[in-house]
């Protein structure tokens, strides 16, 4: 088992032991992808943006998952490489399902209405394909099954939902990934539909505090770009393509000249 070196918290001589924790054999890119398609079934459920945040994969003991798993939802999707649990809170259960029946109101303590759970079982399905980096080949639907006969996971992250509703979903996994498991490269298919940020630029330049902070309504800014120089296309701070800026139809849009085939991985 592969573990960290961590210190615990100063003692009465300012002294801090060292010791190892297991070492969590999720690759944070494996949980990126998959808070990435949750936030994207839960644009298409809603019908709106979805705001998401993650939390770092860590390895848990049987305690702690127990603690995790205490009055929640939970629904198992077997895999070949390892098996994962969908965690969710009856509290959180309870506000996803008034909010995708498009009702309002108070938290009512309570069991879940058959309709309810129907609508928390197709929940659990949407949420299936999104844990395929984990699976490596999923075995079956999820099922729910209770907190008490759940196999003990090792391993936990959870996705933070903050819009359109606040709640969160918990993963974990129930046997370690192998080594180097889904990190170094995940394939083109399970990167397929992870969607991408893309940002066009038609002119850049530079601006002292100053003068940033003394801008008025009608004022100019001189940019250093001369006016035939062409446009870059952007995936966060890597320019992958340059091209032209205008418009198509209804869409402003980016009229792709060079594509940089360095920046895309196709160099050598």
């Amino acid at each position: 088992m592969i573990a960290d070196l961590t210190f615990d918290r100063p003692d009465a001589d300012g002294v801090r032991c060292p010791r190892f924790v297991p070492h969590a054999s999720i690759p944070i890119s494996a949980a990126c992808l998959i808070a990435s398609s949750l936030r994207e079934m839960l644009r298409e459920l809603f019908g709106s943006a979805c705001e998401v945040a993650l939390g770092e994969p860590t390895a848990i003991d049987p305690g702690t998952w127990g603690v995790l798993t205490s009055a929640a939802h939970c629904f198992l999707t077997r895999g070949r490489q390892t098996d994962v649990v969908l965690v969710l809170s009856d509290s959180d259960a309870r506000r996803l399902v008034l909010h995708a029946l498009g009702e309002v109101g108070p938290i009512v303590p309570g069991a879940l209405s058959a309709l309810e759970w129907r609508a928390m079982e197709r929940f659990a399905a949407r949420c299936d394909p999104a844990f395929e980096p984990l699976c490596a080949e999923r075995r079956g639907p999820s099922h729910a099954v209770a907190a008490s006969e759940l196999p003990a996971c090792v391993e936990y992250f959870d996705v933070r939902v903050r819009a359109p509703i606040a709640l969160t979903l918990g993963v974990g996994i129930v046997r370690d990934l192998p080594d180097p498991g889904p990190s170094g490269a995940l394939s083109a298919e399970a990167l397929a539909r992870v969607p991408l940020e893309l940002r066009a630029e038609c002119a850049r330049g530079t601006i002292d505090v100053r003068r940033l902070l003394d801008l008025r309504v009608g004022d100019v800014v001189r940019l250093d770009t001369k006016v035939a120089s062409p446009a870059v296309l952007k995936v966060g701070s890597t320019c992958f393509a340059t091209g032209a800026c205008g418009i198509r139809g209804a869409y402003q849009a980016f009229s792709i000249d060079d594509v940089d085939a360095l920046a895309l991985g196709d160099g050598p």
